[in-house]
């Protein structure tokens, strides 16, 4: 009886570390269709993202997934603004993966998220270097790297913003398709992203 209860403990003990367990969006086979990828969410879907001007499926349940390392949670000192995740789709028709949008809310995890990049894919190139003081202190702006891999390339915007008067940094996370040509103007989509974050 007692082998019983003990091997039942277990079973239930696995099964809910089973549940636990994230999504690693780092892992992602961009053969996978989104609604995969966001399963066991509630997603929107938008006609253009802004910088890629693909269509997008997003959504700010984030805590069934993780990069790497690093696990994708809302900002502590920042409410109103929540983390998401979004994937890059081809067309409205097709509907196929090719590339992802992570957008991290909060310094803390910005900063985890840059550091555990440099640790994985080492020195990147940076587009944008961190941007200087103004005349009053602040630092305002962004800076931009790039990651680049036979198949996919890794782009990382940050942002230095001000909440309630404390300066906060978030994170804008692109994961490419190297090889795949936007629609509209037959250019590579991770040439494009890379020349929106240039300076």
């Amino acid at each position: 009886m007692k082998k019983i209860i003990v091997i039942l403990i277990s079973f239930i003990t696995c099964l809910s570390c089973q549940s636990q367990e994230k999504t690693d969006l780092e892992k992602i086979n961009f053969s996978e269709n989104y609604k995969q990828i966001l399963e066991n969410t509630k997603f929107k879907t938008d006609s253009r993202e802004i910088v890629t001007t693909l269509p997008i499926a997003f959504t700010s349940e984030t805590e069934p997934f993780k990069f790497g390392d690093v696990v994708i949670s809302d900002a502590k000192e920042n409410t109103l603004k929540k983390s998401k995740i979004g994937v890059l789709i081809n067309n409205t028709t097709e509907r196929n993966t090719k590339g992802l949008k992570i957008e991290v809310e909060g310094s803390s995890k910005s900063e985890e998220l840059l550091s555990y990049l440099k640790t994985k894919y080492n020195a990147p190139k940076i587009l944008s270097p961190v941007p200087t003081k103004n005349s009053e202190g602040k630092l305002l702006g962004n800076s931009a790297y790039l990651w680049e891999s036979k198949n996919k390339s890794i782009i990382l915007a940050q942002y230095y913003e001000y909440t309630n008067q404390q300066p906060t940094v978030a994170s804008v996370l692109y994961f490419v398709d190297n090889i795949f040509l936007l629609p509209e103007t037959q250019g590579k989509l991770v040439t494009h992203i890379v020349k929106t974050f240039s300076k």
